[in-house]
């Protein structure tokens, strides 16, 4: 239902529905270029509530969040829907290893704070495994 920009890093992809599965776990959409967000969790805009979007690094290039921890405090994301466009500014770009994302889930993931939106993506490919996350935190402008 939406669209992310990322200019810094020069990201313009659509964002479609997701849910977690079985284990609990987000798993991003199948294809490389697309985002996905959360919807189970706040939308974009809401007032209260995180936003997740998550999309893929590749080690080879090409996944859609392959640049997100260059991203700095400050930088710029927008989310477009159909009739609004919304503005965040990053506040935070943290790698946490996949103990460290799940023992911090609850407050990344938290629907009873003020709007923001979280980003996430695979991080620090072991051969076999992405061994941790990127998460980016950033709060409407």
């Amino acid at each position: 239902p939406y669209t992310v920009r990322i200019p810094r890093i020069a990201v313009a992809a659509p964002v479609v529905s997701i849910h977690v599965n079985d284990d609990r776990v987000l798993v991003p959409p199948r294809e490389l270029t697309v985002v996905g967000w959360w919807s189970e969790g706040a939308a974009p805009g809401a007032a209260r509530g995180s936003a997740v979007l998550v999309g893929h690094s590749a080690r080879a290039g090409g996944g859609v969040f392959d640049d997100v921890g260059e991203l700095q405090p400050g930088d710029m994301i927008e989310v477009l829907g159909a009739s609004d466009a919304l503005a965040y500014a990053v506040e935070s770009v943290e790698v946490l290893s996949k103990e460290d994302l799940a023992r911090n889930a609850e407050e990344i993931f938290d629907q009873g704070g003020r709007g923001r939106l979280v980003v996430i993506t695979c991080e620090d490919f072991d051969g076999t495994s992405w061994r941790s996350n990127i998460v980016t935190i950033a709060s409407p402008v």
